[in-house]
């Protein structure tokens, strides 16, 4: 089935006349009705009925034309998108830590949008560790990492630019003896059990809590930060929180700031080598805006 007698038959039932549907489409009446005749000819039935006002579609026009409004829709994007393929190659791959989505992606995302409102960007969570390989091979073009645990992997080939240090906080179950304190002591949770996520991070606070004082009792280990809130609102322990994901967290926690609170530093990281790209560029931009 032709495309340009699909249009003829949508716009001649959008505006209920032949006449008017060849003036907008810029041909002659004659050629919108050779076009609206060679379509009831291929489906064998008439797919106008003629009044005195005009046109309008007949049971079996009426199916044809909820489909011609959904074939030609999508043929109108696939021509906007191969039209911009030099400026948009496609589909802009952001590879990020899990708690970069709490607010940092999304602002970002509403930013980069008011500039490329057709743009498009999948998102792939991961640790840093794994997230910089997927960079320099290729399969992401761009990674929001940290430094947490501290340091950051060494890779040949990134640039690196900073966004912004995050301060740790603590999450508590909400009979928490400590919940009434607007800032707490890491020394003061000498005695509590700690629920932790993964051994990067369980380093981390051991290493933290040796400089308070003392060594930390992980009784529970939960591979995911809605497991770790769950047993921390169900009393199991308590945690140490981003303030990235803060904003995320259960409405049964206590998030309460520590003194001197340790940070950690969130960066974004791109490859080195690549050619100048506005997709990358702008996202990036949009990154620094909302951090």
């Amino acid at each position: 089935m032709e495309l340009t007698p699909l249009r003829a038959f949508r716009e001649v039932c959008r505006l209920g006349s032949i006449s008017a549907a060849a003036e907008y489409l810029g041909y002659t009446q004659s050629a919108v009705s050779r076009q609206l005749a060679g379509l009831e000819t291929q489906l064998g039935r008439p797919l106008l009925r003629r009044h005195a006002r005009g046109v309008e579609p007949t049971a079996a026009g009426e199916v044809l034309l909820t489909h011609a409004i959904g074939i030609l829709a999508q043929v109108d994007r696939a021509i906007a998108d191969v039209e911009s393929a030099e400026s948009w190659p496609g589909p802009l791959r952001v590879g990020a830590v899990p708690t970069a989505s709490a607010r940092l992606l999304p602002s970002a995302l509403t930013v980069f949008n008011l500039e490329r409102p057709d743009a498009r960007v999948t998102f792939a969570e991961d640790v840093t560790p794994r997230l910089i390989p997927q960079l320099t091979d290729g399969t992401i073009d761009l990674a929001v990492i940290t430094d947490y645990p501290p340091g950051l992997p060494a890779a040949d080939g990134l640039e690196v630019l900073h966004l912004l240090d995050d301060p740790l906080q603590v999450a508590l179950p909400a009979d928490h003896r400590l919940a009434g304190n607007p800032v707490i002591e890491l020394a003061e949770l000498a005695k509590d059990s700690w629920v932790e996520d993964y051994a990067g991070a369980a380093a981390v606070l051991t290493s933290l809590c040796a400089k308070a004082g003392f060594a930390p009792r992980i009784d529970m280990v939960c591979g995911s930060w809605l497991g770790k809130q769950a047993f921390v609102a169900a009393g199991y322990g308590v945690t140490l929180v981003p303030g990235l994901v803060v904003p995320a967290l259960r409405g049964d926690l206590v998030v309460r700031e520590l003194a001197d609170p340790p940070m950690r530093t969130v960066y974004v990281a791109t490859r080195s080598g690549d050619e100048p790209c506005g997709a990358v560029t702008g996202f990036i931009e949009a990154l620094r805006r909302v951090a």
